[in-house]
């Protein structure tokens, strides 16, 4: 069952993901009349009336991720309204999702879907927003900021605020240098798709940024020392999670490590 939430005038969904000793919150987001990323499809039984009840007129979605974009072919194909993702996304959107067979079990298969490219601003009847691309979590991934009001759409780019293991395909100085680049503009509630709600947003995504810049600072300075990467991720993030052994380590400490040298 879906769980609703309301904040303003925007109305949050989270679904709910199990697996083996642990679990994952997916959000999704509607204002004024915009669907902000889709959810997983292995959520349809309870998304699909969902999207059926309220008023929706376009999508945008943040990145081409299968938890973010599981739905995006049904709405293209029963809706018939458009859907919005950045240039570098859209031959990844339109061909079927290709992943391992524990990301196919969690979140669901993926259709291809077309999608129509975002221009650097995006208009719905009562707001303006600012598309900022923010490469690093994935190269096509994009936020949406609502400067007027203060809200910041960010997708993947919080998550957590302290992350001990990242995805092999992410790019830890890139995702960096897009935190800089959000905190420049002036925002408070961040909406995320993993965290809810954020009513302090920008403070927990400064946080975020510092820690890295500590932990990246940190990594360096034990390379300068001649260790191995695999003797730094043992010695700064030691703690191993169920995501971890879940995803046969595709999420990772050593990845995080071997990022931020890179």
């Amino acid at each position: 069952m879906l769980q609703l939430s309301h904040h303003e005038d925007v109305l949050g969904a989270k679904t709910v993901v199990p697996a083996i000793g642990f679990q994952v919150n997916v959000y999704f987001y509607i204002i004024d009349g915009l669907l902000v990323d889709t959810g997983p499809r292995r959520g349809k039984k309870d998304t699909i009336p969902f999207l059926k009840q309220n008023n929706i007129n376009q999508v945008i979605i943040t990145h081409h991720h299968e938890d973010h974009t599981g739905l995006a072919p049904w709405i293209a194909k029963h809706k018939q309204i458009p859907i919005y993702a950045h240039q570098s996304g859209l031959k990844l959107c339109s061909k079927n999702g290709k992943m391992p067979y524990y990301r196919r079990y969690f979140w669901g298969k993926r259709a291809g879907f077309n999608a129509s490219k975002l221009n650097s601003t995006f208009e719905t009847n009562k707001y303006k927003y600012k598309v900022i691309h923010t490469p690093g979590h994935a190269d096509d991934h994009i936020v949406l900021l609502d400067e007027e009001n203060g809200r910041l759409f960010s997708g993947d780019l919080y998550v957590l605020g302290k992350p001990q293991s990242i995805w092999n395909f992410e790019n830890m100085p890139l995702l960096m240098d897009s935190l800089r680049n959000v905190l420049t503009y002036d925002f408070s509630t961040v909406y995320c798709c993993h965290a809810g709600i954020l009513k302090d947003g920008k403070h927990k995504l400064q946080l975020k940024l510092n820690y890295l810049e500590e932990s990246q600072a940190k990594i360096i300075e034990l390379h300068k020392e001649g260790k191995s990467n695999k003797e730094i991720a043992d010695e700064l993030f030691p703690h191993k999670n169920m995501l971890n052994y879940f995803s046969f380590f595709d999420t990772s400490p050593l990845h995080l490590v071997k990022s931020m040298l890179s």
